[in-house]
């Protein structure tokens, strides 16, 4: 935060921090997902645990991409756009310092955070210096012209040309709708099939539209939903490879699956064919097509 006093940049803590004992029982971990890092939901946490939360912090000022809103996979650089794919303006040194503060073992990450400071004050003083000059190429060089990129498809959020396997536009950073989804959401009015929502992304939000907030789920209930009983951001579901998650995300009134209680927010459920969730008063069935 900015201290408007003093004109400085302050770090605060929401107040989640606290100390346990080493052998104290039935200690729930707390963390946001996708800042959280993978041991925290184990237990196993040390010093290089708060790198992994400083890089999501940079990764996601550096490109506008919220981990929230991948928080399973967007770490994972062999299957999501690397930083320079979704900010090109990003350099490939800052690219690798945000890779290795994300890695999942934590043995990867920089083994401390003076180093990873070193690091960034040694990558800081080269963009001061500003780029050097390149040599110019002799003519025994080989020139290496770029290969034409063909089958060319256009983001469905910004229009921006992309390949038919990018999963995120490099310009929006919008995620793209996969080939074929294996799953959808029915919505359960009176018995009768109300809607349809294939699952077609690997993280879907669940609620209702606000453009004021410039917010639109992609199963989005505000028809199915005359009494506001679902939150704007009320769940999300979560798909690896074949298998779906669905997370309460701090509904208002709740998510149930199959009329089980209430789920605790932030915890993810592995779904089945034929599984109920309950948002609010609105009714949905987890489908396998």
């Amino acid at each position: 935060m900015l201290d408007e006093k003093t004109n400085r940049i302050m770090l605060i803590d929401f107040g989640i921090a606290r100390t346990v004992a080493p052998t104290q029982k039935g200690v729930t971990a707390i963390g946001t997902m996708g800042y959280a890092p993978p041991e925290l939901f184990s237990g196993k946490v040390d010093p290089r645990s708060d790198l992994y939360s400083l890089g999501a912090t940079m990764f996601h000022m550096i490109t506008g991409a919220d981990p929230q809103d991948n928080p399973l996979l967007i770490f994972d650089f062999t299957k999501n756009p690397r930083p320079r794919s979704i900010n090109s303006l990003i350099t490939p040194e800052m690219e690798n310092i945000l890779i290795r503060s994300t890695e999942y073992k934590a043995d990867n990450r920089f083994p401390s955070a003076r180093e990873m400071m070193q690091v960034l004050e040694d990558h800081k003083r080269r963009l001061i210096a500003g780029p050097q000059s390149a040599p110019r190429p002799t003519p025994t060089d080989p020139v290496v012209m770029p290969t034409p990129q063909a089958n060319w498809v256009f983001c469905g959020n910004c229009g921006q040309q992309i390949t038919p396997d990018d999963l995120y536009c490099a310009l929006c950073g919008h995620q793209q709708p996969l080939s074929v989804p294996t799953a959808k959401l029915i919505v359960l009015e009176t018995g009768d099939i109300a809607g349809q929502f294939p699952l077609d992304k690997e993280s879907i939000l669940i609620g209702r539209t606000d453009p004021t907030q410039g917010l639109y789920p992609e199963v989005d209930l505000t028809r199915y939903d005359p009494l506001t009983k679902v939150s704007r951001r009320h769940a999300r579901l979560h798909r690896k490879g074949d298998q779906y998650m669905v997370e309460d995300i701090g509904s208002v009134n709740g998510t149930y699956l199959n009329r089980g209680d209430k789920m605790p927010a932030n915890q993810l459920r592995l779904l089945h064919n034929n599984d109920e969730i309950r948002l609010g008063e609105t009714n949905l069935k987890f489908k396998v097509v």
